[in-house]
């Protein structure tokens, strides 16, 4: 048999506990999320700076990479007009070329060749037959 009173009073329940206050458990993560952003913008902000820097370190090599193009297209034109007037050696350097996947645009880029004939209008369309 048990040793139990017959008289038993119900146990004590512990006490309610107090409400949690969400506020300043909100307030931490505001703080947190704004810190985070603010971090965010900093670093973003500071590889913005650094590919400004090379890009503009990297102006004067693209520039004379520009020049020693425009020199090279030059001597090809010059070369494809020389092997026009019947050059052999021209002609020569125009084969090697294109065997190798080089293609020349005759015309400068500016327009068309000095000397050459300017572009005339396009010829009016023949009449249709009659049905």
């Amino acid at each position: 048999m048990r040793d139990e009173p017959l008289d038993a009073s119900p146990p004590e329940l512990p006490p309610p506990r107090a409400a949690i206050n969400p506020w300043p458990l909100l307030a931490v993560l505001v703080v947190v999320l704004l810190s985070w952003f603010g971090y965010q913008a900093w670093h973003l902000q500071r590889e913005y700076g650094s590919l400004l820097q090379i890009r503009a370190n990297s102006e004067a090599p693209l520039d004379q990479a520009r020049k020693r193009r425009a020199q090279l297209e030059s001597i090809m034109r010059r070369t494809f007009e020389l092997a026009q007037r019947g050059n052999p050696g021209a002609t020569l350097i125009l084969q090697e070329l294109a065997r190798r996947g080089v293609t020349i645009n005759p015309a400068p880029p500016g327009g068309t060749l000095p000397g050459a004939p300017a572009p005339s209008a396009p010829a009016p369309a023949a009449p249709a037959p009659p049905k």
